[in-house]
């Protein structure tokens, strides 16, 4: 197992955080403090992923977003929430964007559909995402730390400890998708 993690680890970091990215550097700061990455690593890894993927969705509205707001239904759902974010926070909303979980994307089409600078997009998004990498990656570090005191000789139990940490990571995302889902339906009905 440690030799999958070692070599394909900051490759999913990089890929998960293209696309949202909190599960993923949250098990590489785990990961990191029990011995298997490199927490510097996983910071690099995460914000180069981060700042690829905000500036990748942002090009995408900017040059195809109106068509794909209409073609596909995930994202014409969203709208609405996503504009309402968009109008309540004006510019700030391009530093906490990193921080809204599970509609980024969203948000980041809607903007480049919007007249916002380019350098301007790219000055904040720079500074969100080494600000969101080393946060994430942190507290995933801490947490690692946490884990390690419970298990004092991690190496014999890896087998056990990482598909339990990955089962448990994914319960949560999928009972918070639930959560978000069953508040947007009870807010914006079945649209």
């Amino acid at each position: 197992m440690e030799a999958y993690i070692a070599k394909y680890g900051y490759i999913g970091i990089f890929v998960g955080t293209f696309l949202e990215g909190e599960t993923t550097v949250l098990l590489g700061g785990i990961f990191s403090r029990l011995g298997f990455m490199n927490i510097f690593m996983v910071m690099l890894y995460a914000f180069a992923g981060t700042l690829a993927g905000d500036c990748t969705f942002f090009s995408i509205g900017r040059c195809f977003g109106k068509n794909i707001i209409e073609r596909f239904e995930f994202i014409k759902s969203k709208v609405p929430l996503a504009d309402k974010i968009i109008r309540h926070y004006g510019n700030f909303i391009i530093f906490i964007i990193r921080f809204l979980v599970g509609i980024r994307a969203v948000v980041l089409i809607l903007l480049g559909c919007t007249n916002m600078k380019i350098g301007r997009f790219f000055l904040f998004s720079l500074l969100n995402s080494l600000c969101w990498s080393i946060l994430v990656g942190v507290i995933g570090y801490l947490f690692g730390k946490v884990v390690f005191v419970f298990v004092d000789d991690i190496k014999q139990y890896e087998t056990v400890i990482v598909p339990v940490v990955l089962g448990l990571v994914v319960l949560l995302i999928l009972m918070y998708r639930y959560i978000v889902n069953k508040k947007e339906r009870e807010t914006y009905g079945d649209q």
